[in-house]
C-alpha cells in the first residue's frame, strides 16, 4: 500500500515522515497508538527506510508491504495466544500430575501466564532484531 508524506527528520538510515491518516487507517486495530503527538488526529509519524538523496521537507511516496502488516499482526496477536494456550495445556496435563498437592487449575493458569510472559519476551527480542534489520519498516519509494 502506497502512501504519501513529508520528511520531517532524518536519521542514519531512516527518515521520519509526517503523513495524513487515510481511510486504510480506519480499519486498523492500532490506529490510536501509531501517532506520536503530532498536531491533529489526522496526522501520524512514520519511521521509514531512507532513500539516498532525500532531505527534510521533501514530499515522498512510501510503502508498507502487505506481508509486513500480516506478519506483524500474526506475531502480535496469535503468538501470545498460542503460547498462553500451550502453557495452560502443558500445566493441566503434565505439571498438574507432577504437583499433586496443588490445584490443577491454578497450576495450569500460572503456567499459561509464564508462557505468555515468555512469548512477550521473545517478541521483544524479535522486535529488536527486526529493528536492526529493518525488515518490518516501511520504505521510501521516491521523492515527489
Amino acid at each position: 500500500m502506497e502512501e504519501y508524506g513529508i520528511v520531517v527528520q532524518k536519521k542514519e538510515r531512516t527518515a521520519v515522515i509526517k503523513a495524513e491518516r487515510t481511510t486504510s487507517c480506519d480499519n486498523c486495530a492500532s490506529k490510536k497508538s501509531c501517532h506520536s503527538g503530532v498536531g491533529t488526529d489526522n496526522e501520524i509519524l512514520i519511521e521509514a527506510e531512507d532513500l539516498p538523496g532525500t532531505k527534510v521537507g521533501d514530499r515522498v511516496a512510501f510503502s508498507v508491504s502487505a506481508g509486513s502488516v500480516l506478519k506483524a499482526g500474526m506475531l502480535l496477536y496469535l503468538l501470545p495466544i498460542a503460547f498462553f494456550i500451550g502453557g495452560v495445556v502443558l500445566g493441566q496435563t503434565v505439571l498438574a500430575s507432577m504437583l499433586p498437592g496443588y490445584n490443577s487449575d491454578l497450576v495450569a493458569g500460572v503456567t499459561g501466564v509464564i508462557f505468555l510472559a515468555l512469548a512477550f519476551l521473545g517478541l521483544k527480542g524479535y522486535g529488536a532484531l527486526s529493528e536492526r534489520k529493518g525488515s518490518l519498516r516501511p520504505r521510501i519509494l521516491r521523492v515527489e
